[in-house]
């Protein structure tokens, strides 16, 4: 019978509209990726550093952004310096060490770091990975929608120059309701 459909082990049918009620109780969850960018070198300063940023321009009107986290893909890492290299220096909040978010002028805290991360031999390549933040960054003043999101990677400090990344994007997964 048309609108309805068979979900296997149930023994009645389902008509389509509890289906759809069904999935706008949901939470969806999708990727946005930012353009490339070739390369960054962290130092031994402590400078913040321009990351690329993301623009979300596809979310359906009337949804609700219940959840978002941020996301730091890179393909390759290197240390130039004959030394043992590696993050000198932990996360402090809203001070160091963080990549950030940034919709409406404000920067907020989006992946901490630890001192010693990505540590690498001197004069070694490796393999990337991608870093996928645990703080919540929507809500008013933050992830809240479609929008342009800036990125920057807060008095980024490595031991010794250089820590080299390559093949960089920003990435942000949001969670949304859409039944609002």
């Amino acid at each position: 019978m048309p609108g309805e459909f068979y979900i296997e082990g149930k023994a009645e049918k389902l008509d389509i509209t509890q289906l759809v009620e069904i999935c706008k109780k949901q939470q969806l969850p999708i990727d946005f990726w930012s353009e490339p960018l070739a390369e960054i070198q962290i130092d031994g300063t402590g400078i913040t550093v321009s990351l690329p940023s993301i623009t979300i321009d596809s979310l359906p009107s009337g949804i609700a952004v219940e959840r978002a986290v941020a996301m730091f893909k890179f393909r390759m890492v290197g240390n130039t310096d004959t030394s043992t290299n590696n993050l000198d220096g932990d996360t402090m909040p809203a001070m160091s060490q963080v990549i950030q978010i940034s919709s409406f002028g404000t920067w907020v805290d989006a992946i901490p770091f630890i001192d010693g991360q990505f540590q690498l031999e001197g004069e070694t390549r490796e393999g990337g990975d991608v870093c996928i933040g645990s703080i919540n960054i929507a809500g008013p003043g933050k992830v809240n929608g479609n929008g342009i999101y800036e990125f920057q990677w807060l008095l980024a400090k490595a031991v010794s120059d250089f820590l080299v990344f390559n093949d960089i994007q920003a990435g942000i997964r949001v969670w949304y309701r859409s039944d609002v």
